[in-house]
């Protein structure tokens, strides 16, 4: 069952929810036709760190890894209880990670296929010079190799 509150995100009012490894802020946009908009999606892998921050301590702050998720490395959320917050995404990043090292892929053969050639020299029957079987001419001599 997914975490989710009302909380704040760069002073807008939405609800952001925990679950499936992804911490996700939605908007409900429209007056008449209420629409959902994911305004911020991270997965909670790409999270290096946590924080609670700000006047009483209502921010939860995240820094998200920048190779992952490009752009902005800091994200603050305004929400009733970060603590709770805090506690419940380590959670659920610590659950992320046991998941991910049971989807351990089996080693895939490789098969690679080698090519032996011996090239094979032959002496030359006037001057005695090595030449590739193949050769028509002695490469030294120039008489005819059979």
């Amino acid at each position: 069952m997914p975490l989710s509150d009302r909380g704040k995100y760069r002073n807008t009012w939405g609800i952001l929810t925990l679950g499936g490894g992804r911490l996700v802020f939605t908007r409900t946009d429209g007056f008449l036709s209420k629409t959902e908009r994911i305004v911020i999606s991270i997965p909670v892998d790409a999270i290096h760190n946590i924080n609670v921050e700000g006047f009483l301590g209502k921010k939860l702050v995240i820094l998200v890894d920048n190779t992952r998720i490009p752009g902005i490395p800091r994200h603050e959320f305004e929400v009733g209880d970060p603590i709770y917050w805090t506690n419940m995404i380590r959670n659920e990043m610590v659950s992320s990670i046991a998941a991910r090292d049971n989807q351990i892929q089996p080693m895939r053969e490789v098969y690679i296929k080698e090519i032996n050639r011996e090239i094979v020299k032959v002496p030359c029957r006037y001057c005695g010079s090595l030449n590739v079987m193949t050769d028509k001419k002695c490469s030294s001599c120039g008489a005819p190799i059979n």
